[in-house]
Order: C-alpha cells, then sequence, then structure tokens
C-alpha cells in the first residue's frame, strides 16, 4: 500500500508539474521561412491569391494522391477557400480560406484542421527585391489555452519548418516559369457577372479589317431594338468567339444589352435575341485605341494563367467612354473573359 501511495503521489506531482510548466509555456506558435523569387510581385500575389495553383507547389500535396479537393466561393480573393478529405492520417481533412488580400504585398489565410481546436494563419508576405520578390511565408497557431498543444507548440519549427522549406522551393520554380507579361496596367479583377438580355448579331471577318461589319451590326441591331419597341441598358458589346492566329479570321458575335428579354424576329433577319454569361469572369481594362487591345488581351490571358483558372466561355468587350469627347489614346473599353 506504502508504494501505490507513493505512486500516487509522485503521479500527482508529475501531473501537477506537467500542468504548471504547460500554462506557463506561450500559447501561441510561430514558423517562418522565406524565398527570393525571380518574378514579379505581382505574379507572386496572384499565384498565392487563390487555390487553383496551390497543389503544384504545396509540400503536403504527395502525402495522398488519393485526397479529394473541392472548392468554393470566388476563384480568387477574399472568400476564396479549399477543402481536402484524406483517409490518410498524414494528409487528414481540413480547410483553408482567404481572409485578407493586399494587392501585390500580401495574403493571410485561415487554415483549419478537422478535430482540432486551435486558431492558423497562414501570411504569405511580398516585397520587391532587385528584380524579384522576397517571399516571407509566416505560419501562426494560437491554442487557445490548451495546455498539451502548448508543448507541441515547442516542436511546431521542427515538425513544419521543413514542410515549408519543400513548398518555397517547389513554389519558387513554377512562379518563374509563368507569363512574364505585365498584367497590372490592364487592373484585373474577378468578378462574378449577371446574364444580360441581349440581341446580337453573329458575324466573320479579317480581323484588321472588321470594322465596318461591325458598326454594320450594331446599325442593324439597334434598328431591330427601335422597331421591336424595347431600350439599350448599355453599351454595345463584341464576343470574340475565335480568332485566329495564322489566318487573323475573326468570329464575333455584335450585340446589344437590353431592358427586357426581346421576341426573336423572322427568320428572314439576321438579328438574334439570347442572353450573356452568368458566373465568375475576369474583368480588366483598356486605355487606348481599339487596334492595340490585342495587348490587353494578352495581359488578361497572363494574368489567368497566373492564378490558375480556365476559360468558361467567349470573352467580350464593351466600350465605356464615349467616342465622340475622347481621343483613341484615351478611349476606355473593358474586358471581360469567363473562368472557372
Amino acid at each position: 500500500m506504502r508504494i501505490l501511495k507513493t505512486l500516487l503521489v509522485l503521479l500527482a506531482v508529475l501531473a501537477t508539474v506537467f500542468l504548471g510548466v504547460g500554462l506557463a509555456l506561450p500559447d501561441r506558435a510561430r514558423v517562418e521561412r522565406s524565398v527570393l523569387i525571380d518574378a514579379s510581385p505581382a505574379t507572386v500575389y496572384t499565384v498565392l491569391n487563390g487555390f487553383r495553383q496551390f497543389n503544384r507547389w504545396s509540400p503536403w500535396a504527395d502525402i495522398d494522391p488519393q485526397t479529394v479537393y473541392t472548392y468554393s466561393g470566388p476563384p480568387t480573393g477574399v472568400g476564396a477557400r479549399q477543402r481536402w478529405t484524406s483517409q490518410n492520417p498524414a494528409a487528414g481533412s481540413g480547410s483553408q480560406e482567404i481572409l485578407e488580400a493586399t494587392p501585390y504585398a500580401a495574403v493571410k489565410v485561415r487554415l483549419q484542421f478537422d478535430g482540432m481546436d486551435v486558431d492558423n494563419l497562414l501570411t504569405y508576405s511580398l516585397s520587391a527585391d532587385g528584380s524579384g520578390t522576397r517571399l516571407v511565408w509566416t505560419y501562426e497557431s494560437d491554442f487557445n489555452g490548451n495546455v498539451l498543444n502548448r508543448y507541441f507548440g515547442l516542436l511546431l519549427d521542427k515538425m513544419i519548418g521543413p514542410d515549408f522549406d519543400k513548398g518555397l522551393a517547389r513554389l519558387k520554380p513554377l512562379a518563374e516559369s509563368l507569363p512574364r507579361t505585365d498584367f497590372t496596367a490592364v487592373q484585373p479583377e474577378v468578378v462574378e457577372v449577371d446574364s444580360l438580355p441581349i440581341a446580337y448579331v453573329a458575324g466573320e471577318a479579317p480581323y484588321d479589317g472588321a470594322a465596318p461589319l461591325v458598326q454594320d451590326a450594331h446599325a442593324r441591331i439597334a434598328a431591330f431594338i427601335a422597331g421591336a419597341g424595347r431600350r439599350a441598358s448599355g453599351e454595345p458589346l463584341l464576343i470574340t468567339e475565335s480568332l485566329d492566329a495564322s489566318t487573323r479570321l475573326w468570329k464575333f458575335i455584335a450585340a446589344i444589352p437590353l431592358d427586357a428579354a426581346c421576341t426573336p424576329p423572322d427568320e428572314a433577319s439576321a438579328v438574334r435575341c439570347g442572353k450573356t454569361y452568368a458566373g465568375w469572369a475576369i474583368r480588366g481594362r483598356h486605355v487606348g485605341a481599339d487596334a492595340a487591345i490585342e495587348s490587353s488581351v494578352a495581359a488578361l490571358t497572363a494574368f489567368k494563367l497566373t492564378a490558375g483558372l480556365e476559360d468558361n466561355g467567349a470573352r467580350w468587350q464593351q466600350r465605356l467612354s464615349d467616342p465622340g469627347v475622347t481621343t483613341s489614346e484615351t478611349s476606355l473599353a473593358q474586358l471581360v473573359q469567363p473562368v472557372k
């Protein structure tokens, strides 16, 4: 009995020491790693401001090839969310969601593991460093007073620090392989667009000589709208169905948005009624002559590739400035590319 009593006292002392030391340990832990990437801050930021590129550089993506990934919210920016589910205990299940995004400077992500009462915050901080970008990746955990987790906090850097090194070693060549086109001038943003009723005419012509055909198509649509008792609800649209890189043959749809859906005209008319795309899209702007719009389209495409997004329909453009009061050099047009 004396031995049992002694053991119980010893266990009580050890438990008290364990608890006392644990309460004295920090309730937060932090891991930090950095890397210099030969790419612009805009490129690195765009890769990190969403999760469509994440598994291309994540140090954990190859733990379980059977992991199921789902995405919700916007494709990029605040609210973008990735969830992973795995039967492999080493991968586990959880989610991450973008909480804050400061263009070309920082992205903050909430990381949650299923079944764990720990608040985790990932921060990607970017700054220009010569011709490249200095990226600092930090991981901060708040243990919410849990004593056992505080002990684990002492080992956190040794546990996940090597993973951070591995991830940054993968991210660096990925970012450096992406298009070097400066897309910041078109001010790209990912937005959710609503569908609009339109009247439209389809056509095709050599791209560089299509202007008269486009003008005629919009004039015919305007005449139809007036005859149908409808009203235009916005500036004319030009939807690009395809543009052959070698022949420069442009297949387009000239359209005008309406105040309400229209009734299709008779079969003899080239004018048709329909509606525009609804969903997520990249929206950018073009300033200057229409002849130079392809450079802005190329910038928008570079942004799309950098963010890891895919086309989800035909791109369109819409003039935002009045040609009667602006010059070709100051003319403003909006570009919209549906994505998924």
